[in-house]
This record gives structure tokens, C-alpha cells and sequence, in this order.
């Protein structure tokens, strides 16, 4: 959720897609430094999954989340999506997260960015910066903007770690879904099963 505001009963309840974005960012950062025997590593990393799980529930059809990303009435938003990209990619390219589960998710959330970089290189969609409120109308009519630079960066990233992806993994449409797989499939046939 978006806010705390200390001495408050009932504190602010939205889920503001990019406040989520820079906490499932951290975690991923913190996961790429810490050493696989550090105490309390583990719990990072439940954390993370269960963001992960969680975000990838509410992924938009056209492979964006939403500004207020459990309110589809809000609109589709570019940062936020662009941070979940570069961090379900990174999650794959790291071995955290499944790429049969994660690996759809990522490459449909690329293509939903890619179509915001216009003809010249400017990121669209990134809503501008957004302090903390509590209705959430405040929420679906911040505006956005080319110039809100906070968008750039997660765009980059999620270029770089697609490009990742794409080296290690092998995306395939598998009967009428795109599978991933760890070697280029033999067979131009629908394929209706993993084998490990």
C-alpha cells in the first residue's frame, strides 16, 4: 500500500503500482548482493516471490498494470510496468523465479512497454511524481508525462534484462500459449507437456 501516516488508525489503502514497483526493486537488488548464507536471506526472498505471485495476478491483458494496480478503472501505467519487467526477468535470469510461470508475464509486459517509446525515444505513460493521498481519484487523474524521468531507467533495465532472457531462454508458442524453454524446442508441433 501507498502511506503511513504515524498517529493515523486507519491508514491510506492503495496500492499505487509504482510505490510497489521501487519495493519489489529493492528486493531484488538486495537479493543480487546478499550471500546465499546470510541470515534472514530466506525471508527476503519469500517476500519477493510473494510480490511476484501477487503482481503477476494483476497484470492488464495488454500486459500493463494499472496505476492503482487492484483498480481497473485506473489507468494502464508505464513505470510500474517497466520495474516488474526488469525484476520478473531478473528474478528468471537469477534462477528465483520460474520461467514456465514468470517468463510470459515479463516478455508480455516488454511488448506493452515497447509500444510507449515514441519515434523520438521518449518513454510515454509514466505517471508524474506522485506524493501520498487518501481517495483515489488523487491516484487515477495524476498526469503523466514524457518528461517524468522516473521512467527512463526501468525502461533501460527492462530492455537489458530481456535481451537477458531472451539469451538464456527459448520462447515458443506451444498450441496456443508461448512457453519457455531452456533449449530450443525440436519439433514445430504443439507440445502439451515439460519434461524436466
Amino acid at each position: 500500500m501507498h502511506g503511513w501516516v504515524e498517529g493515523m488508525e486507519e491508514h491510506p489503502a492503495f496500492h499505487w503500482g509504482r510505490a510497489n514497483g521501487w519495493a519489489i526493486l529493492t528486493m531484488t537488488e538486495v537479493l543480487d548482493v546478499l550471500p546465499e548464507n546470510y541470515p534472514g536471506r530466506d525471508k527476503v526472498m519469500e517476500l519477493y516471490k510473494a510480490h511476484a505471485r501477487g503482481l503477476a495476478a494483476l497484470q492488464s491483458g495488454e500486459g500493463f498494470w494499472h496505476q492503482l494496480l487492484d483498480r481497473n478503472d485506473s489507468y494502464l501505467e508505464t513505470s510500474a510496468t517497466a520495474i516488474y519487467v526488469y525484476c520478473f526477468s531478473r528474478g528468471i535470469n537469477k534462477g528465483w523465479l520460474d520461467p514456465l510461470a514468470y517468463g510470459p508475464v515479463a516478455l508480455l509486459g516488454w511488448q506493452a512497454v515497447a509500444t510507449q517509446i515514441n519515434e523520438k525515444g521518449q518513454v510515454e505513460g509514466t505517471c508524474v511524481g506522485t506524493g501520498m493521498a487518501f481517495d483515489p481519484a488523487f491516484y487515477c487523474y495524476r498526469p503523466v508525462n514524457v518528461y517524468a524521468a522516473h521512467g527512463y531507467g526501468p525502461v533501460v533495465w527492462a530492455g537489458v534484462e530481456i535481451i537477458n532472457l531472451l539469451g538464456k531462454q527459448h520462447p515458443t508458442m506451444n498450441d496456443s500459449a508461448v512457453q519457455f524453454y531452456d533449449t530450443p524446442p525440436t519439433t514445430t508441433e504443439p507440445i502439451f507437456g515439460v519434461e524436466p
